[in-house]
């Protein structure tokens, strides 16, 4: 998005604050009253605190200098700085600023002051007609069953993260930061209202992509960058509590995201856990201390031992691993407590010494510590001790374990994140090992603590804890073996996708994206190996391929971008397949299409998708990819040559005989006949399609095509307002949109918001397009829409004008013409109409009629020629502007716009015209030719009497009987409603 258009969203904040009612916080200032209420309880506030306060929000989010203000308070007088700094210190005050996170009001120094609190109006904070946006549910892992002393760390913790709203919990590995983490997420959920998300960095390969995982837990899908500006923007004003798991190897990245969101969201409280701290401001450092071990006494007894929280956990874990151990005898009392001490209090060596404890006893268990110590001591002096301790621990369990078990250890150590059984039979089993030695093998670690187990839906799920599977990947590296593994990690995964593309795993299409969706990580994981210099880059290719439907379903456009560049810079020396080559591209283009736009690259990807299509007879994609290309040509402006795409996905379709593709391309063929101004072929189009889809479509066949059902209804309230049915309209696009909210897709929310705005403009319904434009800004935003958050900027630039904020609008508009003329958008009337008629309020008509006549030559030119009539409309209400203006002109347009919205069969736009002529004719003492122009055209509507443009004709006809009676009964018969 250009400066201009920036600096007018800036303008247009300000512009809409100041006027009414507005919102922050808790408080609500009520500008016009001179009142501040907080929660409903008015604030008392002296006279010039509420000046400083109003000025301050007039200007939110500028600097505003202390001279400015000075002259704003105190017109009058004059005074000191001083003076301005005790007013400011009160209102302060009086706002709790700083307070509990709350931050509304910003010193600058030597500039002055900003208002930095986030401003709405009093109707954005019930919920919206068209329904809240969605916030994802908190995703924290299960409460640990049993926590054996962490619980006041947990309090502890949690009181000092409502005060301080960032701490990092540090130890070292295996001590128990996720645990007391999760515990503490658990803690804090019912205060901060189920909104905590837990980030699990563990399994991350690329610090680069920190940025992205965040957004994508948060929802913020769809982001074709550094989405940081994005998490800003979504957390600034929200409570919420971030956990960021395992930091310390992309320690960089989480540092400078964690810092950046501290500083500017001031109500998000972080919560990290790493090996280290992380070094930013803010940050506060808790030293996750290791469990208390006993001193080193020979009268020690279990009683005493047992007030210990590491003889606690030794105990438990021995006990429940189902072996010998049944209870801490007095006898073992000693040992257990040395054995403790050994292992430094750090949980997880603890549980894997009570898991071996089980199977043989108390004093061989202490022996074969002893032994490992003993050879770490060697060779690892380095290393810091407590991470020599744990490293210890791992290199006697893993020396203790069977060759099948340590095997299977090694090479599920490639998964990253959990997995199932049948994921661990295929890629730890090999010639080597059969399917019953991998599934005892993984039974063992369980019941040894080397593996983590727990239920997932109907399916269990196994994980390697992060300092285990740290461990496991050194031996599968070090195991010649890890290249083998990884290869059959990559192809159990891609067997996997295509399975479900074939709808063999899954019956339905929700079923089929769940049994995926937390697996990205491993995807993920497998791509990055495929891709790497020792990679499979022929499986690489057909991963990616296979991934392309799934990241587009999530939204997940950065990285669709990312591995299809890859998988495409393969396909000649991968051998590749056309079907994957088609894939690819495909994906490619509409990802770009949706994130950058109509550029030269998205139709040259789209359009050798389509080739390829044609040339191996892949006639769904065929019919896919026509829509696609459909899609970039109304966009393009190529209004031609996406009707002659439509006729010829219609042509294809009916061949195939699939009923389904052909309501599709009839929906297109109806869109394009529409905006050519053909509204009764458009009409005849579409509702034959409505009539062969489902009620509610299934999301089946392209997981980003439009959602068809609820495009042809708008497109049909489109059809129906031009052809005088506003009423029937106005409710067909409210009931498409609900159901489009429904769907939950931000692509496809966009895509039906900006259909459905011209719907609202054209009804005069300016509370409903505000609506309907803040919404799109807010989803194009938050998703990195790029295309649509510029066309979202001039949506409101239209409601803007209408409110009467004309200049604010005018700005908001160039700015986003600007942009959407450098990405080769089309004609784009309804911005240039509402643009020209701002530019002639303010006297500029000359820019003005320069702006109509360019939209007129684009639509002449591109032939979306359903706008042509109020185009004319608006070329005479230009012209009607001037000073002096010449009468003959603007009759003319307006004699043109009535006769090319008969030809199109739009009545509405030519009652609008008709209304406009008639009022010129009384002005020119012509009553009589203007009742009979009117009235015939008032009496063909049937509905929509309340409607603005209704109700000004059948004002204008009372005016023109009062001043010129005409008793027939033609008359009186036609000026009914």
């Amino acid at each position: 998005m250009g400066d201009r258009t920036q600096r007018a969203v800036r303008e247009a904040g300000r512009g809409s604050a100041a006027p009414g009612t507005v919102c922050f916080g808790p408080f609500r200032l009520h500008a016009g009253q001179r009142t501040l209420e907080k929660d409903g309880s008015p604030i008392q506030l002296g006279g010039r605190a509420l000046d400083l306060l109003i000025a301050l929000v007039e200007r939110a989010g500028t600097v505003v200098s202390k001279n400015d203000l000075l002259a704003k308070v105190w017109p009058d007088i004059i005074v000191d700085e001083g003076s301005l700094r005790v007013q400011i210190a009160g209102l302060r005050k009086a706002l709790g600023d700083g307070e509990a996170g709350a931050r509304y009001l910003t010193t600058v120094s030597g500039q002055g002051y900003c208002f930095v609190g986030r401003l709405s109006h009093p109707n954005d904070q019930e919920q919206s007609s068209i329904g809240p946006v969605s916030e994802p549910p908190h995703n924290l892992p299960a409460r640990p069953m049993r926590m054996v002393g962490r619980d006041q760390t947990v309090r502890d913790i949690s009181a000092k993260l409502r005060s301080e709203r960032f701490v990092t919990v540090v130890g070292p590995g295996g001590v128990g930061k996720t645990t007391v983490a999760v515990s503490v997420g658990h803690e804090l959920l019912e205060e901060f209202a189920g909104a905590v998300r837990f980030l699990d960095f563990g399994t991350l390969h690329d610090p680069a992509l920190v940025p992205n995982v965040v957004a994508s837990a948060l929802g913020l899908l769809g982001q074709a960058g550094d989405p940081s500006d994005s998490l800003v923007n979504l957390l600034r004003d929200k409570r919420m509590l971030l956990i960021l798991d395992c930091c310390e190897h992309v320690i960089e990245t989480s540092a400078a995201l964690a810092e950046r969101l501290y500083a500017e969201a001031p109500q998000l409280h972080i919560l990290a856990t790493s090996r280290e701290s992380l070094r930013v401001e803010g940050e506060h450092v808790h030293r996750l201390q290791p469990l208390l071990s006993p001193p080193d006494d020979a009268g020690l007894t279990a009683a005493q031992a047992l007030a210990f929280s590491a003889v606690q956990l030794f105990v438990e874990r021995a006990a429940a691993s189902g072996g010998r151990f049944v209870e801490l005898n007095d006898a073992d009392a000693r040992l257990v407590g040395e054995i403790c001490r050994r292992l430094d209090g750090i949980a997880l060596a603890i549980e894997l010494a009570a898991s071996r404890a089980s199977a043989s006893t108390i004093k061989d268990t202490v022996a074969l510590l002893n032994d490992a110590f003993k050879l770490l001591g060697e060779g690892q002096h380095a290393v810091l001790p407590r991470h020599q301790t744990l490293r210890a621990t791992l290199d006697w369990s893993y020396k203790l374990l069977s060759e099948p078990e340590r095997m299977v250890l090694r090479r599920v150590a490639v998964f990253a994140g959990t997995f199932t059984l049948e994921a661990a039979r295929s890629v730890a089993g090999a010639e080597d090992a059969d399917d019953g030695q991998v599934i005892a093998a993984v039974a063992s670690l369980v019941a040894k603590s080397m593996l983590a187990a727990g239920p997932t839906g109907a399916s269990t799920r196994y994980r390697l804890l992060d300092t285990a599977r740290a461990y496991a990947l050194e031996r599968l590296a070090a195991s010649m073996d890890a290249d083998a593994t990884a290869r059959r990690h990559a192809r159990y995964f891609l067997h996997l996708l295509q399975e479900i593309c074939n709808g063999s795993t899954a019956s339905s299409e929700s079923n089929r994206f769940a049994a995926i969706a937390d697996q990205f990580g491993n995807i993920r994981a497998a791509l990055t190996w495929c891709f790497s210099e020792r990679g499979d880059h022929a499986t690489g290719v057909a991963l990616a391929a296979a991934a392309m439907p799934f990241f587009l379903k999530l939204s997940l456009f950065a990285e669709c971008q990312l591995w299809a560049k890859r998988a495409i810079a393969q396909l000649e020396a991968a051998n590749h397949s056309l079907k994957y080559d088609l894939d690819l591209h495909a994906a490619l283009g509409l990802a770009l299409l949706l994130t950058k736009g109509t550029t030269d690259d998205v139709h040259a990807f789209l359009t050798r998708a389509l080739r390829i299509a044609e040339e191996i007879g892949d006639v769904p994609s065929q019919l896919r990819l026509i829509e696609r290309v459909h899609v970039f040509q109304m966009r393009a402006g190529n209004f031609t040559e996406a009707l002659a795409l439509a006729k010829r996905g219609e042509a294809v379709a009916s061949d195939h005989g699939d009923r389904i593709k052909l309501a599709h391309m009839r929906i297109a063929l109806g869109v394009s006949c529409h905006l050519a101004g053909e509204a009764r072929l458009a009409r005849s189009y579409v509702e034959s399609a409505l009539l062969q889809l489902p009620g509610s479509e299934p999301d089946v066949d392209d997981p980003l095509n439009y959602d068809y059902f609820s495009r042809a209804r708008i497109t049909l309230a489109r059809i129906l307002w031009l052809q005088g049915y506003p009423d029937q309209a106005v409710d067909t696009a409210r009931r498409a949109i609900a159901d489009t909210m429904r769907i939950g897709h931000p692509a496809k929310l966009c895509m039906a918001l900006l259909w459905a705005f011209s719907i609202f403009v054209w009804n005069s319904e300016t509370e409903n397009y505000e609506e309907y434009a803040d919404r799109l800004i807010l989803e194009a935003s938050k998703h990195a829409l790029g295309p649509y958050q510029t066309i979202g900027y001039g949506t409101k630039g239209v409601v803007l004008v209408a409110q009467g904020q004309v200049e604010t609008g005018i700005a908001l508009l160039r700015g986003a013409l600007e942009v959407m003329h450098s990405h080769r958008y089309g004609s784009l009337a309804d911005f240039r109409i509402a643009l020209a008629q701002a530019l002639a309020t303010i006297g500029q008509e000359k820019e003005a009629l320069d702006t109509i006549d360019l939209a007129i030559a684009r639509v002449g030119h591109n032939k979306d020629m359903f706008c042509m009539p109020e185009l004319l409309r608006a070329k005479a209400d230009v012209l009607l502007s001037a000073r002096s203006p010449d009468l003959e002109q603007p009759e003319r347009c307006l004699k043109e716009s009535i006769d090319l919205a008969r030809r199109q069969s739009a009545l509405a736009m030519e009652l609008v015209a008709a209304t406009c002529l008639a009022r010129l004719w009384l002005g020119q003492d012509r009553a009589a030719e203007a009742r009979q122009l009117l009235a015939p055209t008032y009496a063909r509507f049937t509905e929509g009497f309340n409607s603005p443009a209704l109700r000004a004709a059948r004002a204008l006809l009372d005016e023109l009987s009062s001043q010129h009676p005409d008793t027939s009964t033609d008359a009186r018969l036609a000026v009914r409603g």
